[in-house]
């Protein structure tokens, strides 16, 4: 089990109304969880969401998304894409 902790739930929030509001992806966030993969698995993120999302993620937390990076995070959880967040520095 991952502990909570401010930062995580904040980009966590981030992350979710980013795909629901700002991109107008519609999820039923009762069935979403950190185990829910971003690629066609889960949330389902094509390619250009996941540049559009790591752009914003890249603008609000500071952190850098390499080109090379993005095909990596469409193959992530939201867990794990929280966890890369922070691993890359995010600040809130």
């Amino acid at each position: 089990m991952t502990i909570q902790t401010p930062l995580r739930k904040e980009i966590r929030d981030f992350v979710l109304t980013t795909i629901t509001d700002s991109m107008n992806l519609p999820l039923d966030l009762d069935e979403i969880d950190d185990e829910s993969p971003l690629g066609s698995t889960g949330i389902d993120l094509d390619s250009l969401s996941l540049i559009e999302l790591s752009l914003r993620l890249e603008t609000r937390f500071g952190v850098r998304f390499p080109e090379t990076d993005i095909e990596p995070v469409g193959a992530m959880t939201l867990g794990g894409l929280v966890d890369d967040v922070i691993a890359r520095g995010a600040a809130a």
